[in-house]
């Protein structure tokens, strides 16, 4: 379907308000309940290594989208805080792997739950039926960003 440009500079104009608003006070809630405050990057970092246990930077930085020397210097102020530790690979010991700590496994269970409360504050005010056209839009558009296609 081929948007006119009235609608595509309406779904922009909401897209920016919405993502820009969210993120903004997605941090703010996060840096007033959560013990460790941290940015929403590093909030990704914790959740990937939640997701999927031990990963290499150069892994984190491809699952999250940051440059991997973002991803170094963020898993430095995460490893700081206690919350991630890394761990040198035992056959390669060139190789590191960054995991969380219980501490980052419960502030990140916390963070998720902030999250979750923080959300569907918003999404009970939708209608069931609004509910599962906003899933699939959203799913839709996850699926498109992930393979890279415009």
């Amino acid at each position: 379907m081929k948007l006119n440009q009235e609608q595509l500079r309406r779904l922009v104009q909401q897209y920016e308000e919405v993502y820009l608003f969210s993120t903004k006070r997605i941090e703010s809630l996060m840096a007033e309940k959560i013990m460790t405050p941290m940015s929403i990057e590093q909030f990704g970092i914790l959740r990937q290594l939640a997701l999927r246990g031990p990963l290499q930077p150069k892994d984190v930085a491809a699952l999250t989208g940051v440059h991997k020397s973002a991803v170094t210097l963020k898993a430095d102020r995460l490893v700081k805080k206690g919350l991630v530790q890394r761990e040198q690979d035992q056959s390669d010991r060139r190789v590191w792997y960054l995991s969380l700590t219980r501490e980052g496994a419960e502030v990140y269970r916390r963070s998720e739950e902030e999250m979750t409360a923080f959300i569907s504050s918003y999404l009970e005010h939708l209608e069931p039926g609004e509910v599962e056209v906003f899933l699939n839009v959203y799913e839709k558009i996850n699926t498109l960003m992930q393979s890279g296609e415009e």
